[in-house]
């Protein structure tokens, strides 16, 4: 060989399998097709001359192997990742609409003791006004914000469910291709076995052969195996993460679901005060909007307060008790609210 002759590259080590082996198993039989298909391809080399257009057009083959399966789910790839913004929008929505869902629970927090059912005193000594007339005033005022957070974090929720049908759309079309992929994997393993052993068996007979084996057919399936082979834990690791991603939506929606009914059983609470402990009729009729909103569950619970308590006068033991619900019913919305956003983190730092 003179000095201007270009070899070449011998081919490298065969790639290492990951320990955990492929996620997607192959059945004994499918394996053994596979074994004879790839022991028949690279028969077919050893009668063919090393130098002919022929046996280059078949090493050609051995580097499409799998590219149909490679470019389809690099294809999914891209459109699971064109939902990213979407996704990534509606879970920052939770988090801003749970803080100023907080913010106006807090606000609305009836405190502790019997303060609300204590009169207002001007300089500590004249009597000024109500305070569960006062209360109910700054409720009212928030109707709007409970309303635009609560319909906010449906939105979100809306989202989040669009999503986990768009995943497991794209998971059900996945899994196909994975199989197919790992059919191509484990041929053009075989084919890098058959190769290698042909090879040495034409070392003694026809080294030219064994050279031009190695250096085009060995070559082609050992580079196709181990990018298969990557292709494979691309797309595995991906197949995952959208089943991480799906859990974290179905979990985030149920924290949905359930800060949005206590804060409408707080609602449903703060009705049955207002009615019984203030005849506040304005409070009612506007906390309506809401109860809209929100559903038919608060809409029954309201109209069942609102007949079963009309004109009905609580003593002051009573007043205790309605003023306690209510603390209770805002405690219990403060737990689902702050249980919302624990899942909202841990899903953030799972992905």
């Amino acid at each position: 060989m003179s000095g201007l002759d270009l070899e070449p590259p011998a081919p490298s080590a065969p790639p290492a399998r990951p320990a955990s082996g492929s996620e997607v198993a192959l059945d004994a039989s499918t394996v053994a097709r596979l074994k004879a298909v790839a022991r028949e391809f690279a028969g077919a080399f050893v009668s063919i001359d090393p130098h002919s257009p022929e046996f280059d057009s078949k090493a050609a083959q051995i580097a499409a192997l799998g590219s149909r399966e490679v470019k389809l789910l690099s294809d999914q790839a891209r459109a699971t990742m064109s939902r990213t913004g979407n996704r990534d929008g509606a879970v920052t929505a939770v988090h801003t609409h749970l803080e100023r869902l907080r913010a106006v629970v807090e606000r609305l927090d009836p405190g502790v003791g019997d303060e609300l059912l204590k009169p207002r005193r001007l300089l500590g000594l004249f009597p000024s006004g109500n305070r569960l007339t006062s209360y109910f005033d700054r409720y009212r005022d928030a109707e709007g914000e409970i309303e635009a957070a609560l319909g906010a974090l449906a939105a979100s929720r809306d989202l989040l469910l669009q999503d986990n049908i768009a995943i497991e759309r794209f998971r059900a079309a996945t899994w196909p291709l994975l199989a197919s992929l790992a059919e191509a994997v484990e041929m053009s393993g075989h084919l890098d076995a058959r190769f290698e052993k042909l090879a040495s068996q034409l070392d003694q007979g026809d080294p030219n052969k064994a050279q031009r084996l190695r250096s085009t057919a060995l070559f082609q399936a050992r580079q196709r195996h181990g990018d298969l082979l990557t292709q494979m834990a691309v797309s595995q690791q991906g197949y995952a993460m959208l089943g991480i991603i799906q859990t974290n939506n179905i979990e985030l929606i149920k924290g949905i679901d359930r800060a949005s009914a206590t804060t409408i059983a707080a609602l449903q609470t703060a009705i049955v005060a207002a009615q019984t402990l203030t005849n506040q009729r304005m409070v009612l009729s506007r906390i309506g909007g809401v109860t809209a909103a929100a559903g038919s569950l608060l809409e029954r619970s309201a109209q069942a307060s609102a007949d079963g308590n009309a004109g009905f006068a609580l003593d002051s033991a009573e007043a205790a008790q309605q003023v306690a619900a209510l603390r209770a019913a805002f405690a219990d919305v403060t737990a689902s609210v702050d249980a919302l956003d624990g899942q909202h983190r841990s899903a953030l730092s799972a992905l």
